[in-house]
């Protein structure tokens, strides 16, 4: 008896709890009962702005100017200007960035030549075999002859720098680039009276004085731009290879804004000097290479 009693009990209990289990059972197989989907890892879009920036330079630039006029056989020496240049660039990660810059710069050179007989007129050349021969001077008087020019160069180039880490803010670097040199070259060669002071001009059937030739003048290439007074003035442009290399360091002012000073060799090409201004004869080649220092800032998109 007291077993039918405990089967019976057990029984009720089973139903008991089978009236519980059923609904939650039936609700989890309802979809909108049923416990959300976890979500998916969150991946954040890239932002167009995020990495790239606007960049501004200036400096001071030394560079080693060739004889503008073969004149002077030696070179004019090293000449300074101001330079400045803008650009824009992308960073891609922590170590690596490139950009794109155009930069000028101005060079205005002068220098005075020794005092030499003062030339008469442009180089004779025979009609017969079109050989030079000769032009007149006068070795009784002086002049001085002064050399001015004007280099414009403007270089765009295509950069790679690598950022070397980064501590409290300062970040050293490294670069290199390559690209293209517009130079415009001009150069007048003006012959001053050495007793006067004044503009020379060929007064010698004034003067009485005979005219005296110098031959074994090589091939001449230009004339005098004027026929009174010796003032001559030529111009050249041409496009040239040009490469610099670059480092320095940055300071991070703010999340947006660094400021950068850094060391810049730049080779802008060749450049040939123009003919002599009495001989015509060729002048010499050399690359204009530069060494600058230079502050600058770039300004990083968010």
């Amino acid at each position: 008896m007291a077993l039918k009693i405990l089967r019976a009990r057990m029984t009720a209990l089973a139903a008991l709890l089978g009236a519980f289990v059923a609904p939650a059972a039936m609700a989890a197989d309802m979809p909108f009962l049923s416990e959300p989907a976890p979500e998916p890892v969150n991946q954040q879009p890239l932002e167009f702005g995020s990495g790239w920036y606007l960049r501004g330079d200036v400096g001071y630039s030394n560079m080693a100017l060739p004889a503008v006029f073969a004149d002077f056989a030696n070179s004019i020496g090293r000449t300074g200007a101001v330079t400045g240049g803008v650009g824009a660039g992308y960073q891609y990660n922590n170590w690596l960035r490139t950009d794109f810059t155009i930069d000028r710069g101005v060079f205005q050179p002068q220098r005075t030549g020794a005092q030499t007989w003062c030339p008469y007129g442009n180089v004779v050349v025979d009609q017969t075999t079109s050989l030079p021969l000769g032009y007149a001077y006068s070795p009784s008087q002086t002049c001085t002859p002064l050399l001015k020019a004007d280099l414009n160069r403007t270089s765009f180039l295509a950069n790679a720098y690598v950022d070397l880490g980064n501590w409290w803010g300062l970040t050293p670097y490294i670069g290199a680039g390559l690209g293209l040199s517009y130079l415009q070259m001009s150069g007048s060669d003006v012959w001053y009276n050495s007793a006067t002071g004044a503009v020379w001009s060929a007064d010698l059937g004034q003067n009485g004085v005979p005219w005296i030739w110098k031959g074994g003048i090589p091939p001449y290439g230009f004339a005098w731009g004027t026929t009174n007074s010796h003032a001559n003035y030529l111009q050249k442009k041409s496009w040239k290879f040009a490469w610099n290399v670059m480092a320095g360091v940055s300071y991070d002012i703010s999340q947006n804004l660094k400021i950068d000073v850094h060391y810049r060799l730049l080779d802008a090409g060749s450049y040939t000097s123009f003919p002599n201004s009495i001989t015509g004869a060729g002048g010499g080649t050399k690359d204009l290479i530069s060494q600058e220092v230079r502050l600058g800032f770039r300004l990083v998109a968010d």
